[in-house]
């Protein structure tokens, strides 16, 4: 029988050879195998597949459909694995290795691109289709969801539409006591959900969807004793593993998929689907990426739904309730993510600007802070790219895990470096119970940092309390990222100098610092540049014992006001590491002369703490400061204050009286001086005359002026006052020294003070003279 693809074949052939194009069709429909074997009619084909899983796994169908070995005709290029040649016709490969082949000018061999399941949107594939069409690449981009006439226009060619099989599926749920999809009770509502459904269907298999590895491992163990083969299906599996799932079996089969399965795979002979209703989805928060458990959109759901009506009638159980309301959409990553990893790309691509033709345009804001993000990595500056961001281009992680791989190996610290990153990246906690001995506690010493690497490189679980999946997971990431550093495993577990790695990790992730700030009972975490944050309960770190700490990963929980951040691995340390890191600002907290010497105490400040004091001779801007407040005091230059304040204030007085500015308050007027004097050290102040940091004195003619109308003394005869000028309130006040007056002068006796509002201060009450 002719897949429902089909009758497409010769409109895809006819329009791709004048335009894009968009196909959509249905999953199953066969358009993931058959359409990229067409399109080798007009030359070699590149299909992007956005799961290493699905392309490994097409690869091996397409070869098998063309009758030639895998690796040959038809081949596949993921991270770390490649079976393909020069020539190969058709090449499936993952959104990163596209992207690092367009970069380097290797898409030009192929006469089409395809990008496969568009609708999943992530970052990589729209840079993608944004990188093809700026370079005028003949590109055809299918999907069973896509927003076909919208994606269409886009592109500038037709939406060719397909049929497909499709049964009508039941859909019933099994909420168990939640509301919206949820982990709480998981596997105990997946192993009733799927002995119901093996009991009620007499033949066929059940596919269950789950958000992770983890909870497929967990589902698998609770499922064991059930009348069927369990089969799991995820991206970490070898092709050989992969091939056995894909392949028809004699007994009834229970598979174990991420989303993976949602679209991207057909599995041969299931019936029903089981749907736990959770994804991980990429989240970012302070520029850092986690991998964060949510509820499914409402088109996601339905394309799970879908998978049970392809052989006849299906049926779906969902473990949530059908009072839920999910979100009907799955935004793009464009809309949802931050931007770090498509700037850097995109700006290692020759378009730090963005400048591209995107199906949805980034926004400003994301795009700002996504500049901001890798320029303090170092990865941009004002030209573009840097060095240090070609090479954070090319590991194949996320940009501040590379950064820390990076920084770590130039300093030594190779193997220090893959372990702590590796304890980093799992999406499980590593830690899932404390040990029965307390000799085997790895989280004895304190600190997150040391526990995680421990684990690594000599964890056990059942000996150390350690999560199986997630040791799994962060020794696969250990291999991965010594291959990508050319590392060889350690023999033994090396010895930790923390403080090096704590001088590597700031480096690398300045804002990792944050200092404690306590209040009364509780203790919150600060650098100064965003929200305090909560230490987990989880985290091995002493808070008591602590005042500083590198935060090396945290989650957000919760919702809205209730939306809190934890810290949920951390490196405590003392003060002073983050002072050999060159963090904080100095600041002059006092100055005095010893036997001559100027010396000043200073103060470094980090996120408004005090990280630590000294005193030393001042020099530079500090110098100046110093200099500053000694005059200003009077142990320097006695005298010259007064003559500075008389200056600063008559020649203000003139400058308003002429609408020009007044001049700066003798403080800031000093330190100007001293600048423009080039005054580094306090003992240059013996080449500076007192009329070097003076205002120049006005005119003796236009002093006359002045002082006739604004006077600083007044005396009649039964009292004497000063009098004081406020230049921008334009306001004089006549302040009684002396006398026995008790009412105000006559008005005959009171200055002009043209414009100027006058008032009389007379023990300690003020009183309005005369309005301006």
């Amino acid at each position: 029988m002719p897949l429902p693809i089909e009758p497409l074949r010769g409109p895809v052939l006819e329009a791709i050879e004048r335009s894009n194009v968009v196909v959509s069709a249905p999953t199953a429909s066969g358009k993931s195998t058959q359409v990229p074997r067409w399109l080798t009619q007009r030359g070699r084909v590149l299909v992007v597949e956005p799961r290493r899983v699905a392309c490994r796994a097409l690869a091996a169908r397409v070869a098998e459909l063309e009758g030639s070995p895998l690796g040959q005709r038809v081949g596949y290029v993921v991270r770390h694995d490649r079976r393909a040649r020069a020539d190969t016709a058709v090449l499936f490969v993952t959104p990163g290795v596209a992207l690092r082949m367009l970069r380097a000018g290797d898409d030009g061999a192929f006469a089409t691109l395809v990008l496969d399941e568009f609708h999943e949107r992530g970052l990589d594939t729209d840079l993608l289709l944004a990188l093809a069409l700026q370079r005028d690449r003949r590109v055809l981009a299918m999907s069973a969801t896509v927003e076909g006439d919208r994606l269409a226009e886009h592109l500038g060619g037709p939406h060719l539409a397909g049929e497909g099989r499709q049964h009508p599926v039941t859909i019933e749920h099994h909420p168990g006591d939640a509301l919206l999809p949820s982990p709480d009770g998981l596997e105990q509502r997946i192993r009733a959900a799927v002995t119901r459904l093996l009991a009620e269907t007499p033949t066929g298999d059940v596919l269950v969807f789950l958000p992770g590895v983890g909870e497929i491992r967990d589902a698998e163990a609770s499922l064991r004793g059930l009348p069927a083969e369990l089969v799991p299906l995820h991206g970490r599996l070898s092709l050989d593993q992969q091939a056995r799932a894909l392949r028809a079996a004699d007994q009834r089969r229970v598979y174990l998929a991420t989303n993976v399965a949602e679209t991207s795979l057909t599995l041969p002979g299931v019936v029903a689907v089981v749907d736990s209703g959770l994804v991980r989805r990429t989240r970012y928060h302070g520029g850092r990426a986690y991998l964060g458990l949510g509820p499914v959109a409402l088109d996601s759901a339905d394309q799970r739904a879908g998978r049970a009506g392809r052989l006849g009638p299906g049926r779906c159980v969902r473990l949530w309730s059908p009072r839920a309301s999910l979100d009907p959409h799955t935004p793009p990553a464009i809309h949802r993510e931050s931007l770090v990893p498509l700037l850097l790309a995109s700006a290692a691509c020759g378009h730090p600007a963005l400048d591209l033709p995107w199906v949805d345009p980034p926004t400003d804001y994301a795009a700002d802070a996504a500049r901001a993000d890798l320029e303090r990595l170092g990865a941009l500056d004002s030209t573009g790219v840097t060095p240090l961001g070609e090479r954070l281009f090319t590991l194949p992680t996320d940009a501040w895990m590379a950064r820390l791989l990076v920084e770590c190996a130039e300093r030594g610290l190779a193997e220090e470096g893959v372990a702590l990153a590796a304890s980093l990246s799992t999406r499980r906690r590593l830690f899932a119970r404390p040990p029965e001995d307390p000799d085997d506690d790895l989280c004895a010493a304190g600190c997150d940092a040391l526990a995680g690497m421990r684990a690594v490189w000599e964890g056990r679980p059942r000996q150390h309390g350690l999560d199986g999946a997630a040791l799994d997971a962060a020794r696969a990431a250990a291999k991965r990222f010594r291959a990508l550093l050319g590392v060889e495993p350690p023999s033994a577990p090396p010895s930790v100098d923390r403080r090096a790695l704590a001088l590597a990790v700031l480096a690398a992730w300045p804002d990792a610092a944050h200092v404690a700030r306590r209040r009364k009972r509780h203790v919150a975490w600060g650098n100064g540049q965003g929200p305090e944050l909560a230490l987990g309960r989880d985290s091995a770190v002493r808070e008591d014992d602590v005042e500083a700490v590198l935060v090396l990963d945290r989650r957000a929980f919760g919702r809205g006001a209730d939306r809190t951040l934890l810290i949920t691995a951390a490196m405590p340390v003392p003060p002073s590491w983050l002072v050999a890191a060159g963090l904080g600002e100095d600041r002059l907290a006092g100055v005095h002369r010893v036997r001559g010497r100027v010396l000043a105490r200073t103060e470094r400040v980090y996120a408004g703490r005090v990280l630590e004091t000294d005193e030393v001779p001042p020099k530079g801007a500090m110098a100046r400061d110093a200099v500053a407040e000694l005059i200003l005091r009077g142990t320097l230059r006695k005298g010259l204050v007064a003559k500075l304040a008389e200056r600063i204030e008559r020649r203000s007085l003139a400058a308003a009286l002429a609408d020009e500015p007044p001049l700066p308050p003798p403080e800031e007027w000093l330190r100007q001086q001293l600048a423009a004097a080039g005054l580094e050290d306090p003992k240059e102040l013996s080449l500076l005359e007192d009329e070097d940091l003076l205002p120049e004195a006005l005119p003796a003619w236009e002093r006359e002026q002045l002082d006739a109308a604004f006077p600083r003394d007044l005396a009649i005869g039964d009292a004497t006052y000063t009098l004081t000028y406020d230049v921008p309130r334009r306001t004089a006040r006549l302040v009684q020294v002396g006398g026995t007056r008790k009412t105000p002068p006559p008005d005959r006796f009171l200055p002009k003070a043209g414009g100027f509002k006058l008032e009389l201060e007379r023990k300690n009450r003020v009183t309005t003279l005369r309005g301006r």
